[in-house]
Parts: C-alpha cells; structure tokens; sequence
C-alpha cells in the first residue's frame, strides 16, 4: 500500500487521488515493484478499497508536472516519501 494517500477535489482535472511511496534506494523497478503491490491489494476480490484509475503521473516526486504546487504542499505530510502516483 501507498505510505500516504490524499484526495484532491475540485481541482482543474477534477477529483484526483494522491499516493506517496517512500523508495529508498529510489530504483524504477523498486517503485514499480511498490505500485504493482497496491495494484494487487487494492484489486483483490471480496475487499472494499479504493477503485484503482489510470495514472496521470508516477514517478519521482521532484518530476511531477500533475498539479505540482497542490502535490508539493500534500508531501510535506510526507517528508520521507520521494515517490509519487496521481490518479
């Protein structure tokens, strides 16, 4: 599962889901490894969670384009997280 999760509403590309991983060492196949968990928790039959949607960025959180001012102010909750996906 993500380390942190957040929904922004109301924003220019309407609802958005915020989800923080903490990667350390940052590898891309180590966030990929991280996604494809919460992939598979968050699909699981006969669980009620969050629909899993389509990602508009993941990646590192210093290469976000998404919204970045509003992403930016949601990790400072996250101080340790250095990875970022937005639904």
């Amino acid at each position: 599962m993500a380390d942190h999760t957040f929904r922004l509403k109301n924003t220019p590309l309407g609802t958005v889901l915020v989800k923080f991983y903490r990667v350390v060492p940052y590898t891309p196949e180590g966030f990929q490894r991280r996604v494809i968990t919460d992939f598979w928790e968050m699909t699981e039959p006969g669980k009620k969670k969050e629909p899993w949607g389509t990602a508009r960025y993941q990646g590192p959180l210093e290469y976000n384009p998404v919204l970045p001012e509003a992403v930016a102010a949601l990790a400072k909750k996250c101080p340790e997280c250095n990875c970022v996906r937005i639904e």
